[in-house]
């Protein structure tokens, strides 16, 4: 029983002191919000940036060697060969041993 009284009254005494914090103002929490609207908004500003400045490289880059490409008349890419004409196949004959019924019987 002693030990639990004991307990009970250091956490009284722990939360008196935790009670005993500076009070936050309605400004400093403002404050606090604006500043990290400012740091999402310029780490999105930044992330941008650097998204045009990698398209703006690639353009740059893929234009010089196209050039490059165009001055020396070089085809990376070889023209394939035109393929052979197929040989034709030998048509099979069909005998005349075919009986023909007539349609029409003379009486």
């Amino acid at each position: 029983m002693k030990k639990l009284n004991f307990y009970i009254a250091l956490a009284g005494v722990s939360l008196m002191l935790c009670s005993c914090a500076k009070e936050v103002q309605q400004e400093d929490l403002v404050h606090g919000a604006v500043e990290i609207k400012i740091a999402q908004w310029r780490s999105n500003l930044l992330m941008e940036c650097k998204a045009n400045a990698y398209t703006d490289a690639e353009d740059f880059v893929d234009s010089l060697l196209l050039a490059i490409s165009l001055e020396k008349k070089l085809d990376t890419i070889p023209k394939p060969k035109k393929p052979g004409k197929p040989i034709k196949p030998a048509f099979k004959t069909k005998p005349d041993s075919i009986v023909v019924n007539r349609i029409y019987k003379e009486e």
